[in-house]
């Protein structure tokens, strides 16, 4: 999905009028498609109180819209609370007059607060239509009593469209800063950035976008340089599987992993892969972890490699890893693995060697970034997968310098060497080495510990067969990693995200988002 700037959405706007849309079509399609998603979340609320909150402006006229929609769809009690009085706008004004025609009850702030008020404090559903995305400051006068007060209103279900009101378009935030708070936004044509940074991001809850009709030609001519999934396209980009389909369809997996003080890495990451669904998952690890590492790798073959003096594996084993590599179609090393001489020597072995996919995580990044040429010099096509730590590592920058502008630090990096680049962290951004960056959405602070990224890293190696490129099987691995650390979290509480957890419960957030046609 494309993300628009407030200023990019407009040309896009204006771009589809030229075409021979109409702006009271869009608005029209704009209310309808809100008003349908609302009313089939929630089939058992039609004889509920709703309270629909609408300013001046055509996110307002939107919200005179849904009132009429919502009507023809059944619901019973629907109440406008005007902020600032009757629309003056022509194509608002034109949805207030159609709108009157529906029971609906009206309720100027401007003229009777109390009773805007007390609409707001009883209702059971709030729609937040005051701003829209030429919002810029701070929540004011009517607007930020009315926020204050469905803020307050803890029973009622709460939607906002296209932005919370109080936040910005551009995702910018401060502290203390009053806005509509919701569980779901419906976002018009495509994500702002508000829907995909974060922190802002997560005070939109769940963002749907809605179609109205705009091609996506438009769409892309106007976009920013980045994209970010919704729930259908992640699942769309995962590759049917045929009915007669076998294992070799799905990839054959060499994870090289683990040493003697971190010896559940190589069962993260290849428990992870094995859940994201590849084919053939082989695990080499050093043999000084066989007794903790076997009894959990029941679902993986085994590799057990002759261990160094320190407990990673040794140097020594790089023939038996060549045969095992020219028949891997994707390696994942460097979880757990440490960066002694020997670490180092296996992972420009790897490099030098392999011509399938690599991707390197952990260990094997900070291996490299010793002699970060390596990646200029290599057959294989490589994902790596930082940290911000890892990545000041790579660059030679400072960590406050990767997060201040992480885009710019994953792109440049990704365009310069010649990879695909996962920057982890919120908002995990992937880079494209032909300049694509993708912005993911899902994830929460209940991953932030030991082990989620041995697991992410082999999530991303079961997607690389089951995807068309690279670059897709970052963003979507990404995608499902975090989307089930979310589920997780929804369901039981922020500390339930751990790294197995989220492992065994990937076909869970798997099905969830499977598109049913």
């Amino acid at each position: 999905m494309y993300v628009l700037t407030a200023e990019n959405m407009k040309k896009t706007e204006e771009k589809a009028v030229s075409r021979g849309h109409t702006f009271y079509a869009m608005m029209d399609m704009a209310g309808t498609k809100c008003a349908g998603v609302i009313a089939g979340e929630n089939e058992n609320l039609r004889e509920c109180r709703v309270v629909i909150l609408c300013g001046k402006g055509k996110n307002g006229g939107d919200g005179l819209v849904i009132a009429f929609r919502l009507f023809e769809l059944g619901f019973k009690t629907i109440s406008v609370v005007l902020s600032g009085g009757k629309p003056q706008d022509e194509l608002c004004l034109k949805m207030f007059e159609r709108m009157k025609k529906a029971p609906v009850n009206i309720i100027d702030y401007t003229k009777n607060p109390g009773s805007a008020l007390y609409a707001v404090s009883n209702s059971q559903m709030i729609i937040d239509c005051l701003f829209g995305i030429g919002f810029k400051g701070q929540l004011r006068g009517a607007a930020a009593d009315l926020v204050e007060t469905a803020n307050l209103n803890k029973k009622a279900v709460k939607y906002a469209v296209d932005i919370p009101s109080g936040l910005s378009a551009d995702g910018s935030f401060s502290e203390g800063q009053l806005y509509f708070k919701t569980r779901k936004t419906l976002s018009m044509i495509a994500f702002k950035p508000v829907h995909v940074l974060k922190p802002a991001a997560s005070f939109c809850g769940k963002t749907y976008v809605i179609d109205i009709g705009v091609s996506e030609e438009d769409i892309r001519e106007h976009s920013e340089k980045y994209t970010a999934y919704t729930d259908r396209e992640a699942f769309l980009d995962i590759k049917e599987r045929a009915f007669d389909c076998n294992k070799g369809d799905f990839g054959r997996v060499l994870i090289i992993a683990g040493s003697r003080n971190m010896s559940g890495c190589v069962y993260l990451c290849a428990q992870g892969a094995v859940e994201a669904g590849a084919g053939l998952v082989t695990a080499a690890f050093p043999d000084c972890i066989y007794n903790s590492a076997a009894p959990k790798l029941n679902e993986s073959l085994m590799l057990p490699l002759t261990s160094n003096a320190q407990g990673g594996i040794s140097s020594s084993c790089t023939e038996i890893l060549k045969e095992k590599i020219s028949s891997a179609s994707v390696i994942a090393l460097g979880c757990g693995m440490g960066t002694w001489e020997d670490s180092a020597y296996i992972t420009e072995f790897v490099l030098k060697n392999a011509d399938c996919p690599v991707i390197i995580d952990a260990d094997g990044i900070n291996c490299i970034s010793k002699n970060i040429n390596i990646l200029k010099d290599t057959k294989a096509q490589v994902i790596l997968t930082p940290h911000p730590g890892e990545m000041a590592r790579l660059t030679g920058k400072t960590i406050e310098e990767i997060q201040k502008d992480r885009i710019g630090a994953a792109s440049g990096f990704a365009k310069e060497y010649g990879v695909t680049l996962v920057l982890k962290g919120a908002n995990t951004v992937i880079a494209g080495k032909d300049g694509k960056v993708h912005i993911n959405t899902t994830g929460n602070e209940g991953m932030a510990r030991g082990g989620s990224g041995d697991v992410l890293t082999g999530i991303i190696a079961a997607f690389v067969p089951q995807t068309e490129s690279l670059y897709k099987a970052a963003c979507v691995g990404v995608y499902i990693h975090g989307g089930t650390a979310d589920m997780l979290k929804n369901q039981y509480s922020v500390f339930s995200p751990t790294p197995a957890r989220i492992t065994h419960n990937l076909h869970k957030y798997l099905s969830h988002i499977q598109v049913k046609e």
